[in-house]
């Protein structure tokens, strides 16, 4: 849920947006993909009723070292995906489309990394969960920003 409150809030306070609108086929590929394989298919298969007892096979960790570590990782993944969204946001000025090439914290690794920290968040959740539904999310979401991340990397370029 932290992930999720941090992204409207960022797309409330920190994004400009270069476009007034999204496509209408993105509205119904965006709500499939937070809504079911993340809202419904994560909740199901690791908050479900018959994971409390054990029966699924979203087995949680039980070691609380590894567990503070991994919640580590992810708070450094989210903290770092949202520098790099302030860092993109103060490149472009209010109410235009200028696009400038980001440089700084993770954007001298690589081309996207708001993108590579997502992903790390959401690795850290699989391996928190141990869930295949947690897997599936995060291989869809990581090859959509991979998509993106290649489109951005040619615009930087040109």
């Amino acid at each position: 849920m932290g992930h999720f409150i941090k992204r409207e809030l960022e797309t409330a306070f920190v994004h400009r947006f270069s476009h007034g609108t999204m496509p209408l086929l993105n509205v119904f590929k965006n709500s499939f993909h937070y809504h079911m394989l993340s809202g419904l298919n994560l909740a199901y298969w690791i908050y479900g009723p018959a994971t409390a007892h054990g029966t699924l096979l979203a087995a949680k960790l039980s070691n609380p070292l590894v567990l503070t570590l991994l919640t580590g990782v992810f708070l450094f993944a989210e903290l770092s995906n949202l520098s790099t969204h302030i860092t993109l946001r103060n490149l472009r000025p209010p109410g235009t489309r200028v696009r400038r090439i980001p440089h700084g914290y993770g954007f001298d690794l690589v081309s996207c990394p708001n993108y590579l920290f997502e992903s790390i968040a959401w690795l850290a959740v699989a391996a928190m969960t141990r869930s295949l539904a947690a897997a599936l999310f995060l291989a869809v979401s990581s090859g959509q920003m991979y998509v993106w991340a290649i489109k951005k990397h040619r615009q930087y370029k040109r």
